[in-house]
């Protein structure tokens, strides 16, 4: 294990750990990649950087905002699956290289609302990839019919927004080549 897999958590002690939360604001998960999320080149595999995001996202959506993708316990009348994604690649990942992951909220809208992340590298702070999910707000008894974001979750939506805003440098990021 190389010395950037290595950390000390707040009692002192080194321990290595896959994945964790970091911090609040912005809601940052630090992730260690494994060998075997690597392609034979040693480098990792293209399809795990979706799961990377897709892991942060949940991790923020439960204990930021406490909202699920999918309510199994039933608590709220809404779910909110995945409408969009979109991602951009800015540099190449190894085993044991550790990187964070800043969560931010992006557009919300009547119906959606985007969830931004940026990845960094935990030892330089290089840019390691831009990624954006659109959730789409619907019935939990009918997923095929929208609702609208319930005020109290558009309360927490907006308020982790007001106090932890987005760097410019992930939507431009994410804006389609002309």
């Amino acid at each position: 294990m190389s010395n950037a897999a290595l950390h000390r958590d707040d009692g002192g002690a080194w321990r290595f750990a896959g994945e964790y939360i970091t911090g609040e604001a912005p809601f940052t998960v630090r992730r260690t990649v494994r060998w075997a999320e690597c392609d034979p080149a040693g480098v990792v595999y293209l399809g795990n950087f979706p799961h990377y995001l897709l892991s942060a996202v949940h991790l923020f959506r439960h204990h930021a905002l406490d909202v699920a993708w999918v309510d199994t316990a039933g608590a709220s009348d809404f779910q909110t699956p995945g409408k969009a994604f979109a991602m951009v690649f800015q540099s190449s990942l190894w085993p044991d290289d550790v990187f964070d992951m800043a969560v931010y909220v992006g557009a919300v809208r009547t119906h959606t609302m985007d969830t931004l992340v940026q990845a960094t590298r935990a030892d330089n702070g290089a840019n390691v990839f831009a990624g954006s999910i659109t959730s789409v707000f619907v019935s939990r008894t009918d997923r095929r019919k929208l609702v609208e974001i319930p005020p109290a979750a558009r309360e927490q939506i907006e308020a982790y927004r007001v106090n932890n805003r987005p760097p410019d440098g992930i939507s431009a990021a994410l804006r389609p080549p002309r």
